[in-house]
């Protein structure tokens, strides 16, 4: 909300900077900076078109001749297809700074002398959409007589200071000047005053021309017209225009302007409608039927549904209530009667509705946040006043009432004593008082017990709570005292459960992967792609996108998006992880457990080029030994085996694997099924995920440090032909069951499989480690150790030793 200086005058004295009074406001708790509209513009006078001539030598331009003021009027020549003699216009002098860097220069143009420039409302700052209609493709005239060589900026409105206030959705009473002047009144210790809006009794006339019908008046709890006869609308004066481009509002018409102008002052918004366009002189505010079509004012069409509130009459839809109004009843100047509507609609219907159909406006952001029941009667008749004062107006009806609630102030009772409490502050009585008189609030005090009638327009304050905060962010929270806290101080510093989790990425992130953070929302295809924990759906009420309608379980499909992401910018080596939550929700339960995962993708090469090393594309083991190398930093007292599975669809049948701990489930690890990559448009792609909670609540090993061994190590290498389907993990398995207490590595450092070798068989090649940290090995005790190893081998999986 901007906040007109000039026009904060007419209700209270302003005698500081705007910057003085936006910092001043900011510290009572709504956010504030300066505007200044007029910022780099100079030397733009108000001039007085006297002649005009076709350009000799051009079919679009014009040479005018412009008195501004001075001696001798000057020659512009001007492209503009709406300049005329007589105009009152924006002239940019020689050496006048516009927007953007422009500078004006006297010259000419095409042999014509030119002196400067005749400028329209979009070349001195005002946003287009902002610009009066008819001032779209040329200069902007004044519609009244304006002195020539007057400052076009402070006539335009463009030089007056704002104060722009980012409204916390708990004091909506600040959307309007009015409730604005009451805020920055009590930071001044300033009470506003105000001119009650009155209409030309003589014109007042008993309704006879129109009905009203609420059929729900839960949630239109106050509906109120006026009927406005032989209107002659008409293009607002230019004080009231400049108001609103300076709250980008764009003019319309004398009556659009006029409830637009009510809504910037009272913070009510105002729907103006014409009457000789409703079927039978009625109104309904109703329910849509789900398929009516509604074409809102600016042409587009919204297909609506029956939770929609719309205001209708007969079978046309006037407009969505409290949200936009619609091209059937539109006010035009050719509008001879008006309706006049001044409403409260429920907030949450019409936030609703407005998120639906796109179509957040002015009007749908005060509803939504609430507006001053009490002011609703009032407002229209501002409304009615502004139209009658700024066009010809025959009759205006009495209020039409569709629907009514008494507007009654909340009472809050309280102590002073508990009130100094809360705030840690000691302030008299009359201190108190007079800081909620500021306000505007009403008090009664007896002792120490103090009861506060707060008028309707604050409708945000309802308990004790609420006018503490008011006490002390009108006194000052710069003026605050720090005091040490009082009590028992807590040690600072991590969970076991955080520890944890900051273990396992400071891993991956040593291991050379980028941490990512991807939203936790999906679409429910991506959810599905891997259900790995086969979960239920959590699915939002009212999302925002199809896209973000589901909460993810799994963070494997958010890592496949980053990777296409990147891919797709030639980005192809990736190597990425997140650490986050994802959502299990059982049978017949709404609420999902929220269970920590870490999960990697790892694409293209794992190595680089370089002068000593070529470049390797990531496979399996690679990703696999980054696994292994994540749980053994867990300190699991625990054996992790690799189990191939071909149980999730989405990854390669020949290449994946469960992840099991002493017979437990704790992730998975795989590449991508190739069809799966082709659908996602990314290459060969390696994935793995973990389950964060199970590691974090499996037993944990002690781990005592060791001295380097004394005596040396003994080792062997094992050979042997195997069935192609019996995996190397078992083999070591079986090896280190086997191998005795002294066996103290196995790493496997050959397999092959073709030429020489048996028809389904291949090579396997070990090397075993055998030592003893308190005495020398001897070969007797490695041999022996080594024949129990091979004769089990040679037992359970029938190899030939080679």
């Amino acid at each position: 909300m901007k906040i007109s200086v000039n026009w904060l005058k007419e209700y209270i004295p302003v005698t500081h900077t705007v910057e003085e009074m936006a910092n001043k406001i900011s510290l009572t708790g709504i956010e504030s900076s300066p505007v200044h509209n007029d910022e780099g513009l100079d030397k733009l006078v108000v001039g007085h078109i006297t002649s005009i001539k076709k350009h000799p030598d051009s079919d679009h331009l014009n040479v005018t001749t412009v008195y501004i003021g001075e001696d001798e009027d000057i020659q512009i020549v001007c492209g503009a297809p709406n300049v005329a003699d007589g105009q009152y216009v924006i002239v940019a002098l020689h050496g006048a700074h516009l927007p953007e860097g422009k500078r004006i220069k006297r010259g000419k143009i095409r042999g014509q002398e030119s002196n400067g420039m005749i400028c329209g409302l979009d070349e001195i700052g005002v946003p287009v959409k902002y610009v009066p209609e008819a001032y779209h493709n040329g200069i902007y005239v004044f519609p009244e007589v304006v002195e020539p060589g007057s400052d076009a900026l402070s006539v335009l409105g463009l030089s007056d200071g704002m104060i722009d206030m980012d409204i916390t959705p708990n004091r909506a009473d600040t959307l309007g000047m009015r409730g604005a002047a009451w805020e920055v009144g009590a930071t001044y210790n300033e009470k506003p005053t105000f001119k009650t809006p009155k209409i030309d009794d003589s014109k007042v006339k008993e309704n006879t021309d129109l009905t009203i019908e609420v059929e729900n008046k839960e949630l239109v709890p106050d509906f109120m017209t006026r009927v406005l006869k032989d209107v002659k609308v008409t293009e607002s004066p230019l004080w009231m225009q400049r108001r609103l481009w300076n709250q980008n509002i764009q003019p319309v018409n004398s009556v659009v302007d006029a409830a637009n102008y009510t809504m910037i002052e009272y913070g009510q918004p105002i729907q103006a409608y014409d009457l000789d366009k409703l079927e039978n002189n009625s109104i309904t505010v109703t329910n849509a039927h789900s398929g009516d079509k509604f074409v809102v004012d600016d042409g587009t069409s919204k297909v609506l549904n029956n939770n929609d509130l719309i205001v209708k009459s007969g079978d046309k839809i006037l407009g969505l209530a409290g949200v936009a109004g619609g091209i059937e009843a539109r006010v035009t100047t050719e509008t001879k009667n008006i309706v006049l509507e001044s409403a409260v609609f429920d907030g949450t219907s019409v936030r609703k509705a407005a998120q639906r159909h796109d179509l957040r406006g002015d009007a749908s952001n005060r509803f939504e946040k609430g507006v001053d029941n009490g002011a609703v009667s009032d407002s229209l008749i501002r409304a009615s006043q502004l139209i009658d004062e700024n066009t010809t107006v025959g009759e205006i009806s009495q209020e039409i009432v569709g629907s009514y609630t008494k507007a009654n102030p909340t009472i809050i009772k309280g102590k002073v004593s508990h009130i100094n409490h809360l705030m840690g502050i000691e302030l008299s009585s009359d201190e108190i008082v007079s800081i909620l008189d500021r306000l505007g609030f009403d008090t009664e005090l007896n002792g120490d017990d103090l009861v506060v009638t707060v008028p309707t327009r604050r409708w945000d304050m309802s308990i004790e709570a609420d006018v503490v905060e008011e006490v002390i962010r009108i006194y000052g929270y710069e003026n605050l005292k720090g005091t040490l806290p009082k009590g028992m101080e807590t040690a600072g510093g991590y969970s076991a459960k955080r520890e944890f989790s900051n273990k396992l990425r400071n891993v991956l992130l040593g291991q050379g992967m980028d941490e990512v953070i991807n939203f936790a929302l999906m679409n429910k295809k991506e959810a599905a792609d891997f259900n790995v924990i086969n979960t239920n759906y959590t699915k939002l009420l009212h999302p925002m996108t199809e896209d973000h309608e589901v909460l993810r379980t799994s963070l494997i499909p958010g890592l496949i998006k980053n990777v296409a992401y990147n891919q797709a910018r030639n980005n192809n080596d990736i190597s990425i992880f997140e650490q986050a939550r994802i959502f299990d929700r059982e049978n017949g339960v709404d609420r999902p457990k929220e269970i920590e995962y870490i999960a990697g993708a790892i694409s293209g090469n794992i190595f680089m080029d370089s002068w000593n090393t070529s470049a390797k594309k990531v496979d399996f083991y690679d990703v696999k030994a980054i696994v292994e190398e994540l749980l053994s930093f867990t300190n699991i007292d625990a054996s992790f085996d690799f189990v191939a599975t071909n149980k999730i669809s989405n990854l390669h049948p020949g290449q994946t694997a469960e992840i099991i701990a002493d017979g437990q489930s704790i992730g998975f690890i795989g590449k991508l099924h190739p069809d799966y990559q082709k659908e996602q448009s990314i290459d060969d792609t390696f994935v793995f995920e973990l389950n964060v909670d199970t590691l974090f609540g499996m037993e944990k090993r002690n781990v005592q440090a060791q001295s380097a061994p004394k005596y040396p190590s003994v080792s062997r290498d094992l050979a042997i032909l195997v069935d192609k389907d019996i995996e190397s993990g078992t083999l070591v398995k079986d090896i280190f069951e086997n191998g005795g207490k002294y066996l103290s590595e196995v790493n496997i450092f050959d397999v092959y499989q073709g030429k020489n070798i048996k028809s389904n068989h291949k090579s396997l090649g070990y090397h075993l480690v055998f030592l003893n940290s308190e005495a020398t090995l001897t070969d007797d005790q490695v041999e022996k150790a080594f024949d129990i190893i091979k004769d089990s081998l040679v037992q359970k999986f029938n190899v030939e030793i080679r």
